[in-house]
């Protein structure tokens, strides 16, 4: 009784697929020249929109982003401390334990 079941939840499916999947076996045969080119402009047109998309953003951080001067400081370094006194002192400067 459940294999007859199972059967039949699987064959609407199947007939589904089969359904949908035909028609695309009939469309027309295109030449590997044709797909190759329009492939070709299809990578063309990303290559276009990647580079103004690059260059306007460039624009943009160029006139309307502040850029801010970050001074390096040693003692803010995330650097290995050397002994077990550096890393405590360390430790006691970063959560401001003084």
């Amino acid at each position: 009784m459940k294999n007859k079941k199972f059967l039949k939840s699987l064959i609407i499916p199947a007939a589904v697929i089969l359904i949908t999947a035909l028609p695309g076996y009939c469309a027309p045969t295109v030449s590997i020249k044709q797909a190759a080119i329009k492939f070709l402009l299809a990578m063309g047109g990303v290559a276009l929109s990647s580079i103004i998309i690059f260059a306007g953003l460039s624009i943009y951080n160029k006139f309307f982003v502040e850029h801010k001067s970050i001074s390096f400081n040693k003692e803010d370094s995330l650097s290995t401390p050397d002994n077990v006194d550096d890393a405590v002192n360390f430790f006691i400067r970063k959560n401001k334990l003084r």
